[in-house]
Order: structure tokens, then C-alpha cells, then sequence
């Protein structure tokens, strides 16, 4: 008899291997093309993290250092 264990495919999750920063980039970029197609709520969540981030750039800008 002939084992088929050895020719098992190695299942999605190793076959898939994508770092979290490319996971992230496609995942805003997702948001990004669905807000420019004026879907509800991905142009909130795009101005939301755009205001989000305006703010937390500024707020460490002007925090001190040291």
C-alpha cells in the first residue's frame, strides 16, 4: 500500500505566507478604492483615519522629546 501522507498539500495557511505590513497596504488601499466609489461607510472609515492620523501627527509634533 502506498502512504499518502507524504504527498499531502501543505494547506492554505502555508501556502499563503504574506507579511503584515503587505496585508495592511492592501487592506487600506481596499478602503481607499471603496470610499472613491462613495461607499458609505468606507469614505467614513477614510475621512475617520485621516482625521485620526492628522491628529496623532500633530499631537507628536508638538509633544516634547525628552
Amino acid at each position: 500500500m502506498k502512504q499518502h501522507d507524504a504527498n499531502r498539500h501543505p494547506g492554505p495557511w502555508r501556502v499563503m505566507r504574506v507579511d503584515s505590513e503587505f496585508a495592511g497596504l492592501l487592506v487600506a488601499v481596499g478602503f481607499v478604492v471603496m470610499g472613491l466609489v462613495s461607499m458609505p461607510l468606507a469614505t467614513w472609515f477614510l475621512l475617520g483615519a485621516l482625521v485620526l492620523g492628522v491628529g496623532v501627527a500633530l499631537l507628536l509634533r508638538c509633544t516634547r522629546k525628552g
